[in-house]
């Protein structure tokens, strides 16, 4: 009798997922050379080939696609069974400061991940700009600061660093008005400062029209043209597209994110929920569990 064994299937849909045998490597904690032992022996035991290649990803051939399905049963059956036996749930509350624009594209994955992993575990999350959230009175409360790497605080570990660049609405010539209109988030964000500071190095007219902390209304007040603002290229939605005319007048650089854990002892909880953090900020896709 063939058994497949689920710690193979838990790589199998790794791959799956990521596309990538050394993504997929990373997401389940194995070397890659191992993750691709584990697909030759499942390959091997069920006589199919599971992966074609399309470029530089895999691709999940016919019989791949078929077992995909029943690779989740087996696995999230196997979770559920090992998790039954397990002591009590670690139960409590992390508290969490974020800044607005990150948190809004990258934490929701993140917080789903977790509390399926630690249902009884309160999440507390307060977004703000980062001078905000640096300039709290009771920033000893938080277990976990999330905020940009310029932020000016000590004992940051940056996780990822985006080029800035100026983002208006398609085929619209907004940016090139005498006063160019701009939509911000709000004082406090460094994205706001270093636009700014880029429009006055170069001598450029501006005129704030919108300030919010509000992603999808400031991305709604772009694409009626009404204005241009400052984002990374994950910024970009429909209707929306980098000026690259105006990045190379007025170029605006780089911006990072950095994590700070505050709490002075870290719990099984948190230390899952810190490592999912870095995993999906660096771009990885991987939640870690």
């Amino acid at each position: 009798m063939i058994a497949l064994d689920p710690d193979y299937l838990r790589s199998f849909l790794a791959i799956s997922d990521t596309g990538s045998y050394g993504a997929a490597a990373e997401r389940v904690n194995k070397t890659q050379s191992t993750v691709s032992a584990q697909m030759k022996r499942l390959e091997e035991l069920l006589a199919v080939a599971l992966f074609e290649k399309s470029g530089r990803r895999n691709l999940l051939t016919p019989e791949g696609l078929r077992l995909r399905e029943y690779a989740r049963s087996i696995v999230w059956l196997n979770e559920e069974t090992v998790n039954a036996f397990r002591p009590a749930a670690p139960a409590g509350t992390i508290k969490v400061g974020m800044c607005d624009d990150y948190a809004q594209a990258f934490l929701m994955p993140v917080l789903a991940r977790f509390t399926q992993r630690f249902p009884q575990v309160e999440i507390e999350v307060l977004t703000a700009d980062t001078r905000s959230l640096r300039d709290r009175p009771d920033l000893d409360s938080f277990d976990v600061l999330i905020v940009s790497a310029n932020s000016g605080m000590d004992g940051l570990e940056v996780l990822r660093r985006d080029r800035l660049h100026w983002i208006g609405p398609e085929d619209s010539r907004v940016h090139l008005e005498a006063r160019v209109p701009l939509a911000l988030w709000s004082e406090g964000c460094s994205w706001r400062g270093m636009g700014l500071t880029a429009l006055a190095r170069e001598g450029r007219d501006y005129r704030i029209v919108h300030t919010t902390s509000n992603a999808p209304l400031l991305r709604a007040f772009v694409r009626e043209g009404l204005a241009v603002t400052i984002g990374p290229k994950w910024y970009l939605a429909e209707g929306l597209t980098i000026l690259k005319d105006m990045d190379r007048v007025c170029p605006l650089g780089e911006d990072g994110l950095a994590i700070k854990v505050m709490a002075t002892e870290m719990s099984e909880p948190l230390e899952c929920f810190v490592d999912n953090v870095r995993a999906a900020l660096r771009g990885d896709g991987q939640f870690l569990g």
